[in-house]
């Protein structure tokens, strides 16, 4: 997220320094990006430069390394989530920045970004898998620290009913991405489920992605399927040769939307997880699958 402090609130007594100091360790540790307004200069005479001066050195150095590092980090900065912190009695959230008090800016940004997928385990591995580098590692990295946290949402019914309990949930609306799939049988007509739940996103503004093709499992390029077909004995491999050849032989509108884990295996989606194959970038771009990679891509660091 991109946290602008207001100068004013380094100089409201009530406002404690260890609270403050708590808000500016996200920026040194580029969990997110802290500025100040007006921007943040070491020789201005404002609010924040009479705060620091009050400060033991060691804290002060660490304070201006922190806000350095966040105006070096914010012309790249991908997120596009941002929030006014003020010196005022109650948060407005609603507001286009969302303006908050100390207090709640605290605990918004301790939140991880939580990542709803309808399988936790196997949606996970799709996004490490077809994302694109850096955004690969960086996406581990964050998960790896705790910045971000891949929760189960247990199908599509059960994610609208996740979707319904963040209505008065102000914070973890701001801290909640969702992906899901189609389950579409044909181009362009996702099932009623899965369109309720695009609609209940919608409906309350939050940011989420709905898988053009049926499932994950039809982002598994036929490169992959190929790798699949050499890990058993002779008749398995030749049966599975032969379902690929003939999935080949499918126009890209049925491969789009036919049922994997009936066509091939119902633990086809385990081709995702890196410690047992890796797929090669180049598959997925030959696929066709580069223009929704790079909209998954940005949909979810645009919320980091």
């Amino acid at each position: 997220m991109i946290v602008t402090l207001d100068d004013a609130v380094f100089a409201t007594p009530r406002v404690d320094p260890l609270l403050l100091l708590s808000l500016i360790r996200y920026g040194f540790e580029g969990r997110h990006i802290l500025l100040v307004r007006p921007f943040f200069k070491r020789s201005n005479q404002n609010q924040v430069n009479k705060w620091l001066a009050a400060r033991d050195p060691i804290v002060r150095d660490v304070v201006i390394e922190a806000l350095d590092r966040s105006v070096r980090a914010f012309p790249h900065a991908p997120s596009r989530v941002e929030v006014l912190v003020e010196a005022r009695e109650q948060s407005h959230w609603q507001g286009a920045p969302p303006r908050l008090t100390p207090e709640d800016a605290a605990l918004l940004l301790a939140l991880p970004l939580h990542l709803v997928l309808e399988d936790r385990i196997a949606d996970k591995h799709f996004l490490l898998c077809v994302l694109p580098e850096p955004r690969r590692t960086e996406l581990r990295k964050a998960l790896a620290r705790g910045w971000c946290r891949a929760e189960n949402g247990g199908g599509l019914g059960n994610m609208r009913r996740y979707v319904e309990s963040l209505k008065d949930e102000h914070a973890e609306q701001l801290r909640t991405w969702f992906i899901f799939d189609s389950d579409a049988v044909v181009k362009g007509a996702p099932s009623k489920n899965s369109g309720l739940l695009k609609q209940d996103c919608e409906a309350q503004s939050l940011p989420h992605h709905q898988l053009q093709r049926r499932s994950i499992e039809n982002y598994l390029p036929p490169d992959a399927l190929w790798w699949w077909t050499s890990f058993y004995r002779s008749n398995e491999t030749t049966r599975r040769q032969r379902l690929v050849q003939e999935f080949e032989a499918m126009s890209p509108e049925e491969r789009h939307h036919l049922d994997m884990k009936e066509r091939f295996d119902s633990d086809i989606a385990e081709l995702f997880q890196e410690q047992k194959f890796k797929i090669d970038p180049a598959w997925l771009d030959r696929d066709g699958q580069r223009p929704e990679l790079d909209s998954i891509m940005q949909g979810l660091f645009e919320r980091m």
